[in-house]
């Protein structure tokens, strides 16, 4: 019961910071410079967070709710959520070296990083998954940057380091 209303409250929130960042976003400057303007990306990132918020909360509404035995044994034992807090900690570290190593080789590092964190312990031991891994934690920062730079125009972080 308590993960359905935290949930809902999750939706609720996300869905208020979607609107929000929504209304904000008209106050980027438009330019004529690309073909879809600086506020294309901010807004339709808000419409999908409010679409997501939207389905989170639709779905915690459809959850039925876990016998009682089950909830109170839930609670007696508590843990940290490890991956929570590594992937925290991980999101400041890759805000700071974004910033002074720029954002190829930043998100390379944390995709590695989040990856290892993530992944069950049956694909770690598995080399060919872990290949494919590592291949894509590359080439998505590669691609992403490449289509920033000569379909969008618009340069990411190279850092302080490459100046």
């Amino acid at each position: 019961m308590k993960e359905k209303r935290g949930d809902i409250f999750s939706g609720i929130v996300i869905g208020v910071l979607a609107v929000i960042y929504y209304i904000y976003s008209f106050k980027i400057q438009k330019t004529t410079s690309d073909v879809l303007g600086s506020r294309f990306f901010p807004q339709l990132a808000a419409i999908l967070l409010l679409i997501l918020s939207v389905i989170l909360i639709v779905q915690a509404l459809r959850k039925k709710s876990e016998p009682e035995e089950e909830s109170s044994k839930s609670e007696n034992t508590k843990k940290i959520n490890l991956p929570l807090v590594l992937t925290t900690i991980a999101l400041f570290v890759y805000y700071i070296l974004v910033l002074n190593i720029g954002f190829t080789i930043t998100s390379i590092l944390y995709l590695l990083f989040e990856c290892w964190v993530l992944m069950p312990d049956n694909i770690k031991k598995n080399k060919k998954m872990l290949i494919l891994v590592v291949l894509i934690c590359v080439a998505v920062p590669v691609f992403l940057n490449t289509v920033f730079y000569n379909i969008f125009h618009i340069q990411l972080p190279v850092g302080a380091l490459f100046r």
